[in-house]
């Protein structure tokens, strides 16, 4: 036996005799339990966030807390932790002291362009007047600049979409040039725009079924960094049938929400509201009374998705609830 082989030997002997001492050592203590299978299921716990997510202030400058990391900032106002970097230029191993001050870009913003308003803004992202208005500090009458930015709200609003105006804003606000600012002692010119028209949803008898057959990929409630879903997304074919999911009147049918790409509302009786997002056509326009499993429109890929899937929401006096709660 060569001195190699002689080498590989006493370190297998080695390995044994610690097991075998491992083995006697263990011989009056209870054994673990290593196999899969259990007596019973193992409890569901949701675990609650680590961080609370806040809102972040119109100024965009929030001071650092006891115990803060750039981790649990980013957590709590949704940005990122290279952003927050960039913007405060801080230096590595990136040390945050109670009392210090940030200033920090809200990752869901919107640049006013000219004719913008409270209302064409809130109607293209789903978000309500009040929120923007108290979101960004605006104070009455509301205008706008070029160029402004304002933080979106992350809660989205489709009743906005098909119920005009809010009581107590206006459509006013209208964009205008910076380059042109208002005399001190005048208000800019403010242009309203009409109210989309309302639409009252027929009487029905409450019951509520799945619009799609598919896979949902992505369920109600929180997500990854504080994100939440308030509906679920099914995955499907490209051109599948899309129904109504309950009986209802059409009360919007457009593309203003962006990130939604073709989205239509139904109304439906008792406050309730579902709403079909990323469709690749629709075959009921607004006003149209829909019967529960009649055809609305197709599955497509339009809106920030990267593959077919419907985006399905149910709201009850404009709060989102889990689809599987009401739909049996």
């Amino acid at each position: 036996m060569n001195k190699a082989n002689q080498n590989i030997t006493r370190t297998a002997m080695t390995v044994l005799m610690i097991g075998i001492m491992s083995v006697a050592m263990l011989s009056g203590c209870k054994k673990p339990n290593l196999s899969l299978s259990r007596a019973e299921p193992a409890p569901v716990v949701t675990a609650p966030l680590r961080v609370a997510v806040e809102t972040l202030p119109a100024s965009g400058v929030i001071t650092v807390r006891d115990n803060d990391n750039l981790y649990t900032i980013a957590t709590r106002y949704r940005v990122t932790p290279r952003s927050i970097i960039l913007q405060n230029n801080l230096l590595a191993p990136f040390t945050l002291r109670p009392g210090q001050q940030l200033k920090l870009n809200p990752t869901r913003f919107h640049i006013v362009k000219p004719g913008d308003s409270l209302l064409t803004i809130s109607q293209r992202y789903a978000v309500g007047q009040f929120q923007l208005a108290e979101l960004n500090n605006l104070q009455e009458p509301y205008s706008l600049t070029v160029g402004q930015r304002l933080q979106l709200p992350f809660s989205q609003d489709f009743s906005i979409l098909d119920t005009g105006l809010p009581k107590g804003i206006a459509s006013t606000g209208v964009a205008q040039p910076a380059a042109s600012p208002a005399p001190a002692n005048t208000t800019q010119t403010a242009v309203a725009s009409a109210p989309r028209k309302k639409f009252v949803a027929p009487t029905g008898d409450g019951a509520f079924i799945w619009p799609v057959k598919g896979e949902v990929i992505a369920e109600f409630g929180p997500a990854a960094r504080g994100v939440r879903n308030d509906g679920v997304n099914i995955a499907a074919a490209q051109g599948d049938i899309v129904v109504a999911a309950s009986k209802g009147r059409v009360a919007f049918v457009g593309t203003e929400v962006k990130s939604f790409g073709t989205l239509v509302l139904v109304k439906h009786d008792g406050g309730m509201i579902s709403a079909y997002a990323h469709l690749g056509s629709v075959t009921v326009k607004e006003g149209d009374i829909v019967e529960i499993g009649q055809p609305i429109g197709t599955v497509g890929q339009t809106g920030r998705v990267d593959s077919p899937q419907l985006h399905f929401e149910i709201r009850k006096t404009r709060q989102p609830i889990d689809p599987r709660l009401v739909i049996t």
